[in-house]
């Protein structure tokens, strides 16, 4: 009798040691699963978002493709949603930082991806409100295309734009024929080597003309390239000719700001009013001895043919 209850109180105790291990470890695969470290320090941040787009508890976060945290809590407050998250190591976010709400996968779920923004910004202040950016719902983008193309679809059904009025227009079907049919007798008299492109396929006597002048335009080349000729010289490596020219230019400035200085004669004639009239009045009293001689030429043949006479 003593060995028999000797013998369940050793299955009992066996069995309670056995539930006593499976607790155990059923609470490390909880911390494991949770990933909880109680051992080890968080960072609580708190962002703030228009809309979260299905965000929940319990996901991850991402920073530079590493995940250093997870969502602890998400709460609606005066139209926003407040996320509060603890993250493994401290973030500082500067100023162009981002905080996105994205796809984990395409079977669903989401992350929240931290961006701290340009290296060379400056840094948050203290007590500033962390704002996330709206989320973009695939799903909703594919459905707002979708109906995009149904509606051109639909209207290309209706006969609408062009090519719309291409699948219902006969009108515009039958210019494309005439344009085709164009088309194709412009390419039959090309091949026959009518018009100036059939003769440049057709004949070699074009062909060998723009071949010669080719070459003469290439020897042109190489003769500048030379620096044969005026304008070779000039573009020759050689700076004697430009140096001529510059010389020239500056010496007809110089000319021409001598002249509107008035200095000079012409510069006088330019300038001064006073020598200008007097020109005037110099050629003017010109003008009337040659039109005074002009008026006395017959009376003096008369006077030489009579005495000339005697």
């Amino acid at each position: 009798m003593n060995s028999k209850h000797r013998r369940e109180v050793t299955i009992e105790v066996l069995v309670g040691l056995f539930m006593f291990i499976v607790l155990i470890a059923l609470g490390i695969f909880t911390i494991v699963l949770s990933r909880d470290n109680f051992l080890s320090k968080d960072y609580p941040y708190e962002f703030v978002f228009s809309e979260i787009n299905g965000l929940r508890e319990g996901d991850n976060v991402f920073l530079r493709g590493m995940n250093i945290g997870r969502v602890k809590q998400t709460q609606l407050e005066n139209n926003r949603v407040h996320v509060f998250v603890s993250l493994d190591v401290p973030v500082k976010l500067r100023h162009g930082y981002q905080i996105d709400v994205v796809g984990s996968s395409m079977l669903g779920g989401k992350i929240l991806k931290i961006y701290e923004g340009p290296e060379d910004a400056q840094e948050l202040g203290e007590n500033v409100t962390i704002i996330g950016a709206k989320p973009i719902d695939v799903l909703e983008e594919i459905g707002s295309t979708i109906h995009g193309l149904q509606e051109i679809i639909d209207d290309i059904g209706q006969g609408k734009g062009t090519l719309g009025k291409l699948l219902k227009d006969e009108t515009m079907y039958n210019n494309l024929l005439v344009l085709s049919k164009d088309l194709k007798h412009i390419g039959e008299r090309i091949e026959r080597g009518e018009g100036t492109i059939g003769k440049l396929l057709k004949e070699d006597d074009i062909y060998e003309d723009a071949h010669v002048m080719i070459a003469n335009l290439r020897g042109m080349s190489d003769r500048l390239a030379a620096g044969e000729g005026t304008l070779g010289k000039l573009m020759s490596e050689d700076d004697k000719l430009y140096e001529d020219v510059a010389a020239m230019m500056a010496a007809a400035r110089s000319i021409a700001e001598t002249i509107d200085n008035g200095e000079g004669t012409l510069g006088k004639l330019v300038r001064d009013a006073k020598l200008y009239d007097e020109t005037t009045l110099l050629v003017e009293d010109v003008r009337a001895a040659v039109d005074d001689l002009r008026e006395a030429s017959p009376i003096t043949s008369f006077g030489s043919v009579m005495f000339g006479a005697f």
